[in-house]
Parts: structure tokens; sequence; C-alpha cells
């Protein structure tokens, strides 16, 4: 009898990983365990913004499953999981190279420049294709003029904006032209050979927008950002997509448990 394998791509912070260390929240990290334990044939990758230090620091910390591949630094990076634990994926470092066309983190800060409202994250949160910054409030402002910026020093990125609910703060990432988490999404897809109707990304925020929107399997947890579920509902209706994108009632672990359980990935 043939093996249907299935994969889970899952955002960390915010989704399976609860903002807050309650005692209930922890209880549903664990039955979400135990579900995917139990559950043979069902793969597993986390596609976060951490760098992968940090985010095996955050599963081990939560009590996570160890993946089958980190996808990290908001899908500018791929780890493969080997005998002695994760190594990165040369193909997609090459990849990474080709879509930055050259440029380095040192010329993208340069060309960006200073900004009242917009600074730069900590040393350990910026990566060999990355550059990231805070923003007071809501980082939508900030973007046409950061875009216009590098576009001037004919800058090839890609921006992609998020939000903090817990600080309050905007997040902005500056990527490789083209490449966002659903790039790594289907980076993933292609090297694992799973069936495009067994794979499905669960997340909570914008910097899961792309991925939800790649035409796979889409599980939004019930604490995603409001305007996120409006955004998604418009545009999956408008792509033809709706029935591929299910809206958790539950949040964090508990809603990717009830995603999963909706869309038949679990054998039980």
């Amino acid at each position: 009898m043939s093996i249907t394998r299935s994969l889970l791509a899952s955002d960390l912070d915010g989704t399976l990983i609860p903002l807050e260390r309650d005692p209930e929240r922890l209880r549903e990290v664990a039955e979400f365990v135990g579900a995917v334990d139990a559950s043979v044939n069902l793969m597993l990758a986390y596609v976060t913004g951490r760098h992968l230090s940090l985010a095996r620091e955050g599963i081990a910390e939560i009590g996570l499953p160890s993946p089958d591949w980190f996808v990290c630094d908001v899908g500018t990076s791929v780890y493969r999981k080997t005998n002695g634990g994760f190594e990165p994926d040369e193909g997609y470092r090459e990849a990474m190279r080709a879509a930055f066309g050259g440029l380095s983190g040192a010329d993208v800060r340069a060309a960006i420049g200073a900004l009242e409202g917009l600074e730069l994250q900590e040393e350990e949160k910026q990566a060999e294709f990355k550059v990231s910054y805070y923003t007071s409030g809501r980082p939508e402002p900030y973007v046409e003029t950061v875009q216009s910026r590098l576009d001037a020093a004919n800058a090839k990125v890609n921006l992609v904006a998020s939000h903090d609910p817990v600080t309050g703060r905007g997040l902005l990432d500056v990527l490789p032209a083209g490449i966002a988490k659903d790039y790594a999404v289907r980076y993933l897809h292609d090297q694992s050979g799973i069936d495009e109707q067994r794979l499905v990304y669960a997340g909570d925020s914008g910097n899961d927008r792309a991925a939800m929107l790649t035409g796979f399997r889409v599980i939004v947890v019930g604490n995603a950002d409001q305007e996120l579920k409006k955004d998604l509902g418009i545009e999956a209706v408008g792509q033809g997509i709706a029935e591929r994108i299910y809206f958790a009632e539950h949040p964090y672990a508990r809603g990717v448990l009830e995603g999963l359980r909706h869309f038949g990935f679990l054998e039980h």
C-alpha cells in the first residue's frame, strides 16, 4: 500500500509558539505535539523570521518537535535536517544570491539611510540576505519612502511589512526581489515531492500573507491579525482559492491542529 505523505509548513511566533506562556497555552502545544507524533506521514517545516539558532531555542523552550526543514530569516534561508542537526541548503543559497543581484546588506542600509521612526533591528536579527527594521507604529506608512530610496539605488528588493500586536511596533524586512516566505514554501514543495493538495501552510501575520496566497492549503489561526483575515478573505475569493483557506476558531497551536483536522491531514 502506498504511503501518502503530507507537509505542514508553519510560522512559529504567534502561530505554534503562543505569545502567552500560561498553562492552558502550553497544554495546547502538548496536544498539537501528541497529534503530530502520532501521525507518521506528516512532515514538518518551520517557516520563521528567526535565525536558525533562535528558532531552535524557541521550539526547545516550548516543546515543539524537531522539523524536517527550517525556513529562517523570513524565507531567505533554508536548512535541511541531517544526522548531526541542520545544514544550509546550498541550492537555496545560490537562488538567494541570484535574486539579490550581488547586493549586500550594507548596500541596503546605506541606500535607506536615516528615517525618523525607522530603526534597525538588533544585529543578531540581520542575515546574509535580509535587513530588518522596527517602525514606530504600523509599518505601512514607511514602505513607500523606503522603496523609493532603494529604487534610486537600483536595488532589486522585496519589502515585507508586519505588525507586532504585543509591542505595537511595526516590522519591516528588506529581502531579495521576489523572495518571501512564499518562495521558500514553493521550494519545499518542489524538493519534498509532496502533492500540492497535501501541503498546508499555517500563519498569523502580514509576513505570512504571500505564502497564504500561493494556492496551497492554508490555516489562519484564530489570533491572526484582523486586517490580514479581511484581506485574505477578499483575495482568496478573487483568486478562486477560498475553499483552500481555513480560518480557525482557536488560536495558536490549537488552531493549527483544528486546521489539520479540517483538511484531513491527521489520521485521527
